[in-house]
């Protein structure tokens, strides 16, 4: 499992959650009900990393 966590337009995190893959986090962003404006993992070094576009 993978950590996420999920941004606002402002760039605070909302939400986060540990998901199987990225397909699943991008989901799981459409489907909240605050508005994601950014999804991103935890990368192997500790550092926070862009998990790719929102389809919405």
């Amino acid at each position: 499992m993978t950590r996420y966590r999920f941004l606002d337009a402002m760039g605070d995190v909302v939400a986060e959650a540990e998901l199987p893959d990225h397909r699943r986090a991008l989901e799981a962003a459409e489907e909240g009900d605050v508005e994601v404006q950014r999804v991103e993992h935890l990368g192997p070094e500790g550092d926070w990393r862009w998990s790719g576009p929102l389809l919405g």
